[in-house]
């Protein structure tokens, strides 16, 4: 891929569902199927190659078959008109885009933004790069928070 926006189109082999996938649906699907951490934005090559290693695993979301075909969009292909949410990359809701045209944040995201709960950053263990958590930890009377990791069996750090 050459260009630094490339396109690819989505294919069920069974039925017709298509979907033309920009840089942040190919990322959306790949977390989906476990294969990008949640806050990860590899490079457009490197989603191509590890979406292209995952395809006989992913599932229409039509008939429910397994194993798609990816190539390149072409120009008839069924572009998506919607907007993505700036924070968790999911569609906004067509019916928010027409009440508020200049909306970047889905429902959900905006709801958590005024009650003040926008997204953290996460951060991932060095050893194994599972996400971590604060837990509390109580030693003389007093409380203290550290991050802990929240893989089975925890990494002790």
């Amino acid at each position: 891929m050459s260009g630094g926006r490339e396109y690819l189109e989505l294919r069920c082999r069974r039925c017709s569902w298509t979907e033309v996938c920009g840089p942040e649906e190919v990322a959306a699907w790949l977390r989906k199927a476990g294969k990008v951490r949640a806050q990860g934005a590899p490079e457009w090559e490197i989603l191509v190659e590890v979406l292209r290693a995952t395809l006989p695993r992913l599932v229409c979301p039509d008939c429910g078959g397994e194993g798609l075909a990816a190539g390149p969009a072409s120009d008839d292909a069924d572009w998506p008109e919607m907007r993505n949410c700036s924070s968790c990359s999911k569609p906004i809701d067509e019916e928010r885009l027409r009440a508020m045209p200049d909306a970047v944040l889905c429902t959900a995201c905006q709801r958590a933004d005024e009650l003040g709960l926008g997204d953290r950053e996460v951060e991932y263990c060095p050893r194994c790069g599972a996400p971590m958590r604060l837990r509390p930890t109580r030693s003389g009377g007093v409380t203290r928070y550290v991050l802990a990791c929240t893989a089975t069996p925890p990494c002790r750090l």
